[in-house]
């Protein structure tokens, strides 16, 4: 018999086995907390779609299910109208990188997208796979609680007499400074 090297157990992890069906309460919310900015996209203005939400929440929540359940996106849902916004006020026009890319998209699309960000969201809550310092993309987190959290930390080593280092590190246009071809053949790993 052989001893094992490490005598640390397994932990299972969670799987999303299915999604949870999308509601009519759930799409009619959504609709009415949608902001009122049409894409040209869309076939309809978003004011008007607010408008007749409670005729179209059946249609969209069946719409919703059919795609959860057959696991597509559909690809019109993937198209969006890309426009520059200037960065920051009193930069330079002429400067392209001092624009960065806007990505509108249609209102269906975004509303599917944020009933899937609370589901996974909920999920990653339920099974307590979000990181105890992750800050963004949860609730009642923001940089303000991770600067809290560094400052506190940095309080903390100079009450008990240590010395403490803090290295920030701020990469202007960072998109621009990441090696394309190799984030993608990670994603595809």
């Amino acid at each position: 018999m052989t001893t094992p090297l490490y005598d640390v157990p397994l932990k299972v992890m969670p799987t999303l086995s299915q999604w949870t069906a999308v509601t009519l309460d759930e799409v009619e919310k959504m609709i009415g907390l949608a902001l009122n900015k049409t894409c040209q996209l869309d076939p309809v203005p978003t004011w008007l779609a607010k408008d007749i939400g409670q005729l179209l929440s059946p249609f969209i929540a069946l719409l919703f299910n059919k795609l959860l359940a057959s696991g597509i996106f559909p690809s019109d849902f993937k198209h969006a109208v890309v426009r520059p916004l200037l960065k920051k006020n009193g930069h330079d026009i002429r400067d392209p990188k001092n624009f960065r890319p806007v990505s509108n998209l249609s209102f269906l699309s975004k509303i599917l997208e944020r009933i899937m960000q609370r589901r996974l969201q909920a999920y990653f809550d339920d099974n307590a796979l979000m990181l105890v310092r992750q800050s963004a993309y949860r609730l009642y987190h923001s940089t303000e609680t991770a600067v809290t959290k560094v400052f506190d930390e940095l309080l903390q080593a100079a009450d008990e007499g240590d010395v403490s280092a803090l290295c920030l590190l701020d990469l202007t246009a960072a998109f621009d400074t990441v090696d394309h071809d190799l984030m993608l053949l990670k994603l595809k790993l």
